[in-house]
């Protein structure tokens, strides 16, 4: 396998320029493997992050912090197990409703098993599905029709390794062996340094984020996240509350216009208030073959001096950004169990005008409490997201086409391997969902979500999405001695792109074991 991975990830650069952080694939995964190889010969511990994809283990802490038992950052993924622990330490199940002990008594139990030790943590898992997902919300599904993988994580007191490999059948952008999920840290301080393929989500939102998503697959980076978001002492900025902060550099190593294009991104949250997180985000595509990698085009990227028509002439731009910001609010009035959520994120710049000109969409409102049966609880949450540029301070001014995820010189866009980075939905789209997960004591699952999608076409898009379409998908999982079993069947009826074309359906499933 080690053999097979290494030959996987070379081959050789023969653009002609250097790159200023690393060569993927083959630095990077000859890097994640011989130093996990070499940090498994010691104690081992569990994985020091949490990843996006459990929407159960997502919806128990979201409860926790709805419940004021966490009080931390929780909506950057992945989430730092040594936060939330933290967190939870002093709790008491005594206190507490019977829905809320029981989720904490989830999570103190999936903690218990991330600080085990003695030997390294082995996991395998199938997965396979009718058709790969085009759309990928927070769940984890699958992205292509079969694989096969095992993952293995080790912490210690300073490093940690997690290496997750898997082979894929019929793979969509020809990598059939990948090792998405793997990465090696360094604690240092309150910081952890890595270099690894981890998968990430940016935001509130459940349906898709319009940032930074798990739509794609994840490129190999360079990355440091703070551990614990403990508050500041000066008292001059403790009113900010706990906060988190994470940024990564990662290289877009796939068949692109610019090719090895660069993709920057910074994310600070805090929770200045009871219930309130608020996140500021910022993501950048630079450098890349024929473009500027230097330090000087890096500064006038953080700048924001790559505005055309406003700070910088056409052709002159370091790179393509997007930014904003998001909140999600618990009860911000009474004492219902609701919450409230957006993001509001910038596109490119319109020219004359304020350097954030063109916003995206988010917004949201979840519900949560006891469900129809006993020992069963319910979150459900109704979103809606508009990928369609729009002008103007906060967004509803005119219009703007072919903006979202668009760029004149990245003119691949904001997209790896054929999928959009930021919402599933790719660009000039809107989408308006309704979803649903009943837990039990037990951990089991059911989930149910409706969505309808509706655009225009998208200039550059890669993905086949119908300019009309709605979907219905139903998934359980269910947990057992051995493991876990999940299984989800969606139906989708669409319209292509005229008005008179008829419209088709489609029945697909997916399946899922993971080994404990």
């Amino acid at each position: 396998m080690l053999v097979s991975g290494i030959e996987y990830c070379d081959y050789p650069n023969d653009r002609g320029y250097s790159l200023i952080f690393f060569d993927p694939p083959r630095r990077l995964c000859v890097t994640l493997i011989a130093v996990a190889v070499f940090l498994m010969n010691g104690p081992t511990l569990g994985e020091p992050w949490l990843p996006p994809g459990d929407t159960l283990l997502r919806s128990d802490i979201q409860l926790l912090a709805d419940s004021g038992v966490l009080r931390v950052p929780i909506t950057t993924w992945p989430l730092s197990w040594s936060n939330i622990d933290a967190a939870v330490d002093n709790a008491s199940i005594a206190d507490l409703d019977s829905v809320v002990a029981q989720a904490l008594q989830r999570i103190r139990d999936r903690l218990r098993v991330e600080r085990r030790t003695g030997s390294a943590g082995i996991e395998g898992w199938l997965a396979a599905s009718s058709e790969p997902r085009v759309i990928r919300n927070f769940e984890n599904t699958p992205r292509e029709k079969g694989e096969i993988g095992a993952r293995m994580a080790w912490m210690g007191q300073r490093f940690a390794a997690k290496i997750e490999t898997r082979t894929i059948s019929n793979p969509s952008d020809q990598d059939s062996f990948r090792l998405d999920g793997s990465y090696v840290g360094m604690a240092v301080g309150n910081w952890m340094l890595s270099l690894g393929y981890p998968e990430q989500w940016w935001g509130p939102g459940w349906d898709g984020s319009l940032i930074l998503s798990t739509n794609a697959r994840p490129a190999p980076q360079i990355s440091i996240n703070r551990n614990l978001s403990t508050p500041f002492e000066s008292r001059w900025l403790r009113w900010v509350g706990q906060w988190s902060l994470t940024s990564f550099m990662s290289q877009l190593d796939d068949n692109r216009f610019i090719e090895d294009a660069m993709l920057f991104g910074l994310r600070v949250t805090a929770t200045p208030l009871s219930g309130l997180e608020i996140g500021l985000s910022r993501s950048a595509q630079w450098c890349g073959a024929g473009r500027p990698c230097d330090a000087e085009a890096f500064s006038n990227l953080l700048l924001g001096r790559d505005n055309v028509g406003v700070n910088v002439a056409k052709g002159q731009e370091p790179g393509n950004q997007l930014g904003g910001m998001d909140l999600r609010w618990a009860s911000p009035v009474g004492h219902l169990p609701y919450a409230v959520y957006l993001q509001w994120i910038g596109e490119d710049s319109r020219q004359g005008g304020p350097q954030i000109g063109s916003w995206l969409r988010q917004l949201g409102v979840e519900f949560w409490g006891k469900g129809p049966g006993r020992g069963w609880q319910h979150r459900t949450h109704a979103e809606v997201a508009d990928t369609m540029c729009r002008e103007g301070g906060i967004g509803f001014g005119g219009a703007k086409p072919h903006c979202a995820y668009s760029h004149y010189i990245y003119q691949t866009g904001y997209r790896y391997r054929e999928r959009p980075i930021g919402h599933g939905i790719d660009g000039d789209r809107l989408s308006y969902s309704v979803g649903s997960t009943l837990l039990d004591s037990r951990g089991n699952s059911l989930s149910v979500l409706a969505r309808r999608i509706a655009g225009h076409n998208v200039q550059g898009s890669l993905l086949a999405i119908p300019k009309k379409m709605a979907e219905l998908s139903v998934s359980y999982r269910r947990q057992f001695s051995l493991g876990s079993l999940s299984v989800g069947v969606e139906y989708s009826r669409f319209r292509q792109d005229s008005a008179e074309s008829a419209t088709d359906g489609s029945l697909e499933w997916w399946a899922r074991f993971t080994t404990r």
